[in-house]
C-alpha cells in the first residue's frame, strides 16, 4: 500500500472522550433526524484499573458490561437503539500511525434527540466508565443517510493536518502482504471514510467538478465495470455530518461499506490494470482524505 503523505499531524494520541466543540454543534441540528453513529474501537488489553473489574479484557468489558448498561438506558428511554454492523477490524489499509482498529460498530438511533437523551442521562454517564476504560482509542462519526443539501459538507471546513488518498499496490507495505497471508476465499467488508476535494484535478475528464461530483463520477465507473464482475455491492452509505469523538481536522463527506464475494476478489480488482490507469485515477483526483479499513462479521 503506497501512501500519499501530504502535510504531517505530530500529535497521534488517543480519542476516548467526546469533543465539546462538535457535541454544542450536533445540538444545533434537526432533533428529530435519524442518526447512525460510527464506531471505531481500539481495546485496550485489560480494562483501566478502578472499575471494579480489573484483570478483565477491554474487548469483552465494552462487549458486555458497557453494553449491558447502555443498551438498558437505551431501551428505558426508548432511543430505537439499533446495531446494523458489528464487524472485526482486520487491518487499516490507508491509514494514519496509530489507526489501527480490532471493532467497527454503526448503530442506529431513531432521532438525534434520542441519542442526545441517551449520553445525558445520568445512569448512561455512570455506564461510559467502562466504555472508556476499556478503549485505548475510538473514533465516534455522526451519520446521516440522506444526501445533505449543502454536499460535499466538509468545504468550508478546515483543512486536514494530513491527508491520505493512497494507492493499493499488491507487492507494497506489510499490510497488504498480511493482507495476502489472511484466507484469501473469506468475504470482506472494507470501511471508506472519504472527503472530498473543492475541485477535482485536471486531466483525467473530471475538469471544472468539485470533489463530489468527480467521486460520484468514479462511483458510476465502478458500478459499470466493476460491482457485477466482482460481486460487489454497497450495503450501507452514509453522510457524515461531524466527528463526535476523534481529532476534528477528520471531518468526511461519504462513509461506505462494500462487500466483497473475498478478499481475492478486492486484490484482483485493484490490482487490475483497468483499474490503476483509469478508474483509480477518477477517485484520487476527486479525494482530498480517505481512510480504507478491512473488516468481517464480528464473532460475538
Amino acid at each position: 500500500m503506497k501512501s500519499v503523505y501530504l502535510l504531517k499531524r505530530w500529535d497521534m494520541g488517543s480519542y476516548i472522550e467526546i469533543d465539546s466543540g462538535a457535541w454544542a454543534s450536533m445540538k444545533e441540528h434537526d432533533p428529530e433526524e435519524m442518526i447512525y453513529m460510527i464506531n471505531l474501537l481500539k481495546f485496550r488489553d485489560t480494562v483501566k484499573e478502578g472499575l471494579g473489574i480489573d484483570g478483565r479484557k477491554g474487548r469483552d468489558a465494552w462487549m458486555n458490561k458497557y453494553g449491558a448498561g447502555v443498551n438498558a438506558v437505551a431501551e428505558r428511554l426508548d432511543t430505537g437503539l439499533e446495531v446494523v454492523v458489528l464487524n472485526d477490524a482486520r487491518a487499516t489499509m490507508l491509514g494514519l500511525p496509530g489507526e489501527e482498529w480490532d471493532m467497527i460498530a454503526i448503530v442506529r438511533y431513531r432521532t438525534r434527540a434520542n441519542f442526545i437523551e441517551m449520553i445525558e442521562d445520568e445512569e448512561y454517564q455512570r455506564v461510559m466508565k467502562y466504555r472508556n476504560g476499556s478503549l485505548e482509542n475510538s473514533r465516534l462519526i455522526e451519520c446521516v443517510i440522506n444526501k445533505p443539501e449543502d454536499y460535499p459538507s466538509t468545504l468550508d471546513k478546515g483543512e486536514p493536518t494530513e491527508r491520505l488518498i493512497g494507492n493499493a499496490h499488491a507487492n507494497g507495505d506489510e499490510r497488504m502482504k498480511s493482507f495476502r497471508d489472511r484466507d484469501a476465499e473469506q468475504p470482506i467488508f472494507m470501511l471508506n471514510l472519504i472527503r472530498c476535494k473543492a475541485e477535482t484535478d485536471p486531466g483525467v475528464g473530471l475538469d471544472g467538478m468539485d470533489g463530489g461530483a468527480g467521486y460520484q463520477a468514479y462511483g458510476d465507473a465502478m458500478e459499470r465495470d466493476y460491482h457485477e464482475d466482482v460481486g460487489m455491492s454497497v450495503p450501507w452509505k452514509f453522510y457524515p455530518c461531524a466527528t463526535i469523538i476523534g481529532p476534528q481536522d477528520e471531518q468526511w463527506d461519504q462513509a461506505f461499506l462494500v462487500s466483497y464475494p473475498s478478499r481475492k476478489a478486492f486484490r484482483n480488482m485493484v490490482t487490475d490494470s483497468s483499474y490503476r490507469t483509469g478508474n483509480q485515477l477518477l477517485r484520487d483526483a476527486s479525494v482530498l482524505d480517505s481512510r480504507l479499513i478491512e473488516t468481517t462479521p464480528a464473532i460475538r
